[in-house]
């Protein structure tokens, strides 16, 4: 075995990578993401702005059994990275998943970050027992927090959408205005949704671990439109602006990838704590549905994720129908 640096230039590499990934994904999810090669590349080419990538191919044979990534933010919460190991299933406890460990915790020293998180997919039941946390808990890793992994199937009951929209409107009153918008939310409005996007990694409960507010700008956000445009995929996106000082006051994404043409990945939804208690969340959820089920009727289920500890958005869920499908834990080491 050896531990080379993946090239992502060479596209014979990366389609083997492909394979590996989706080998490894398919026993490790519940509800495994299913992608193109083309879409798979173009996710690994890609560099969001403020943040640098770095990954690593463990080599059996001359072909890849393995690989990771490690992800470095630049602009803000400059004491942590990101990492994400995929072990093809038939090399697995051969000693790959650990070699890769430890390139990826010797590149995290060397940038000098104090923390490095990952996460780590068990089924419902298998929190304290699934292989994969234990082989974190083995090299030094401990859960920081637990998402819960939710499921919603389409088409949203009917009776169920009417109701919550209702009492969403009637909360709002005409203080709020929604807008839904698809690829990308105008001009006028990209700061607004760039500050919510921004503060959500401190609204949303992430254990024992603390972050600073993220730093997109209104220039990533359209780098960010024009890689997912790239990629094939369609934004669906909403907005609840606060009429009378023009704030941003609640947005939701829904993402659909083009490899897979059932599944729809919520993204980010965040209501400003100021603007709280007016049924926003679950408004500009259901308009977002609304405007799914007008484009794209074909499409079967909404993946989300949400902190157990977050019953805000949790209740909403519910409330929609989402089920609980499986857990993702968030694993941490400290240097």
């Amino acid at each position: 075995m050896d531990i080379i640096p993946l090239d992502r230039d060479d596209d014979v590499m990366l389609k083997e990578v492909f394979g590996v990934a989706c080998r490894s994904e398919a026993v490790s999810r519940v509800q495994p993401i299913q992608r193109t090669e083309e879409e798979f590349l173009k996710m690994v080419r890609f560099d969001f702005p403020g943040e640098r990538e770095e990954g690593a191919v463990a080599m059996v044979d001359g072909s890849p059994a393995g690989w990771a990534r490690i992800f470095f933010p630049e602009r803000d919460n400059l004491d942590k990275c990101w990492t994400q190991l995929e072990v093809d299933p038939q090399y697995r406890r051969q000693g790959l998943g650990s070699a890769l460990v430890t390139w990826t915790e010797e590149r995290a020293r060397a940038a000098k970050r104090d923390m490095l998180l990952t996460e780590v997919f068990v089924p419902v039941g298998a929190r304290e027992s699934h292989a994969d946390r234990e082989f974190a808990l083995r090299r030094g890793y401990a859960v920081s927090s637990v998402e819960i992994v939710r499921s919603l199937s389409l088409p949203v009951d009917r009776d169920v959408a009417t109701r919550h929209r209702e009492r969403a409107h009637e909360a709002m009153g005409d203080a709020y205005e929604l807008s839904v918008h698809v690829n990308g939310v105008p001009q006028e409005l990209r700061q607004g949704v760039c500050d919510a996007s921004n503060r959500l990694i401190l609204d949303a409960p992430t254990g024992d671990v603390e972050f600073e507010p993220e730093s997109m700008t209104v220039e990533d956000y359209q780098v960010m439109l024009d890689q997912q445009r790239d990629a094939g995929r369609t934004i669906i996106t909403t907005v609840a602006l606060h009429r009378e000082t023009g704030t941003v006051a609640a947005y939701t994404d829904l993402v659909m990838p083009s490899g897979d043409p059932h599944i729809v990945f919520q993204w980010g939804t965040l209501v400003l704590p100021e603007h709280r208690g007016h049924r926003l969340g679950m408004a500009v959820k259901i308009a977002n549905l609304d405007e799914l089920a007008r484009l794209a009727p074909e499409r079967r289920t909404v993946q989300t994720m949400n902190d157990e500890q977050n019953p805000w958005m949790v209740d909403i869920n519910k409330a929609l129908g989402f089920e609980v499908i499986e857990e993702a834990l968030t694993m941490k080491t400290a240097f």
